[in-house]
């Protein structure tokens, strides 16, 4: 591919060391499903692999198999969704498993070798999970298991887009409740966990005997309100995330065009007066979103702004040159990063995309080249 992708090495370390210190190293899962949040699984554990990882979270028992394969012998625990059929090879792994359905967790209790597991409670996201009601039913189920079962987790609904944290305190509260239920039963040494990115930074009391670290472990914030709600909450505290990834393409052509000229498909965009133009060679299957052409996105030519003309190609797209009559064939483009003075962001880039930097950085195309810096 004609495009690459930059990850800092210093950014990351320290990212993670920000965790690590507010927490204790022991108390850390980074999270590196999805490739890493589109950063590179491979790239991100040979930054990370020599921090002294006692965890890692993934998605897949592909990326589980990934890291094994790469010399990880740590845990590992799988946060995704599980099929009955991957309970074998989890085992196989040494994997550990979130189970929040009774189906799942009796093909599991049947096998004759069995990973290690982690209850997931459903304390209100709705989304997968045991009730309380199904905790104390399958008590003396879980009580023949017990060597197997290591973990009771839960996962906050609305903690990042609002400043009122009451329905995170009453999940909490739910996940303590079933902590102390299971404790009492038998279960003294269960790991009990539920905090992401935001509710570590925002939720001191969720803080509990792990943490989640995803999308901050990359340097961004959960969202906007998360980072102004922490300087409200810790005014005094001191927390710079830095972003760990760049984008970058180059110039691959320059055309001048006149005033009345159309650029792009549908004709979206005419040219108000006569213009110089730069084609990159980066579209939407490289991951640069669609819906941004035309909606004051823009990228950086030698530390100036060049918005984006017309509609993204597949695998182009267009760019004006009018801020930097000196580009030349070859120049790089910043898609996502700082440039000299200016700088791009995940976030700026999904305003433009009405969408997240979640799904920005994570639909990267996983054959860009991943660049440690």
């Amino acid at each position: 591919m004609q495009c690459w992708l930059e990850i800092s090495r210093s950014a990351l370390i320290q990212n993670y060391t920000i965790f690590s210190d507010i927490l204790g190293q022991k108390g850390v899962i980074p999270i590196l499903k999805s490739n890493a949040y589109g950063h590179g699984l491979t790239q991100t554990f040979e930054v990370l692999r020599n921090v002294g990882l006692n965890w890692i979270g993934v998605n897949y028992l592909s990326e589980a198999e990934t890291l094994r394969k790469l010399g990880y012998d740590g845990n590992i625990l799988n946060v995704g969704p599980f099929s009955e059929e991957a309970l074998k090879k989890a085992y196989e792994l040494k994997t550990q498993v979130l189970i929040g359905n009774r189906e799942i967790f009796e093909a599991w209790r049947k096998l004759p070798e069995r990973a290690q597991i982690h209850l997931k409670l459903d304390t209100g996201l709705s989304r997968r999970g045991f009730s309380f009601e199904d905790l104390q039913t399958l008590l003396p189920e879980f009580k023949k298991l017990k060597a197997h079962i290591v973990g009771l987790a839960t996962h906050f609904a609305n903690v990042e887009d609002v400043t009122n944290s009451d329905f995170a305190y009453l999940q909490l509260s739910r996940l303590l409740k079933a902590a102390a239920f299971l404790r009492a039963e038998g279960f003294p040494s269960l790991l009990v966990h539920a905090a992401s990115s935001a509710s570590t930074l925002l939720i001191k009391q969720s803080r509990l005997d792990l943490c989640r670290i995803g999308i901050s472990l990359f340097g961004l914030w959960a969202s906007e309100l998360t980072r102004l709600s922490y300087q409200g909450t810790f005014q005094h505290a001191e927390l710079e995330l830095k972003p760990v990834l760049s984008w970058r393409t180059r110039l691959n052509s320059l055309r001048d065009i006149s005033e009345g000229d159309y650029v792009g498909y549908g004709c979206t965009f005419k040219a108000p007066r006569a213009m110089k133009i730069g084609l990159i060679p980066v579209g939407y299957y490289e991951g640069y979103p669609r819906i941004a052409g035309g909606r004051r996105a823009h990228a950086l030519v030698r530390g100036r702004r060049c918005s984006i003309l017309g509609r993204i190609c597949m695998n182009m797209s267009m760019i004006d040159l009018d801020n930097v009559p000196e580009a030349c064939i070859g120049d790089i483009v910043t898609l996502i990063g700082r440039d000299r003075n200016e700088e791009v962001t995940a976030e700026q880039l999904g305003l433009w995309a009405d969408t997240i930097h979640y799904e920005i950085v994570t639909r990267l195309n996983s054959e860009i080249p991943r660049i440690i810096v």
